[in-house]
């Protein structure tokens, strides 16, 4: 089942575990990763915190959002966090900080990305599964889910 910041956060009476979908953003393709592990995860809760119109607004409505997400991370099993190699993600680079010691964090981070080493290093430091490719932190995350 899918979440966004739309949606309540569900009660998890069926056991379900939740994955959130952190990461670089990607608005000019048509299929992006995060549908991919949607289609791929989808019998699971999924929180995805994609909000096209995140620029225009309020001020309130950017609160109940970025709330909305620091909710859903801190209630997910796991953190997918994946940091495309043209992105900036400045959001993605916190939520690595905020969640790195959490175990239940799972990183993308290719050799391209312009903080690559800074992301290695941060999450060698403190045992969080680091992976080049979306294939690869996809397996850990169906052998552990």
């Amino acid at each position: 089942m899918l979440f966004t910041s739309k949606n309540t956060l569900p009660i998890n009476k069926d056991n379900l575990r939740s994955i959130f979908l952190a990461g670089s953003m990607d608005h000019r393709q048509e299929h992006s990763w995060r549908d991919e592990i949607i289609g791929e995860f989808g019998s699971h809760h999924i929180f995805d915190p994609t909000h096209t119109q995140h620029d225009d607004l309020s001020n309130a409505e950017l609160k109940h959002h970025i709330m909305w997400e620091l909710e859903a991370m801190q209630q997910s099993d796991f953190i997918l966090l994946n940091f495309l190699k043209d992105s900036k993600s400045p959001i993605s680079l916190v939520e690595l900080g905020l969640y790195v010691q959490s175990g239940k964090l799972i990183v993308v981070c290719p050799q391209e990305f312009y903080k690559h080493n800074y992301v290695h290093i941060l999450c060698e430091k403190y045992s969080t599964p680091i992976f080049n490719t979306l294939k690869e932190a996809k397996t850990l995350l169906k052998n552990s889910i």
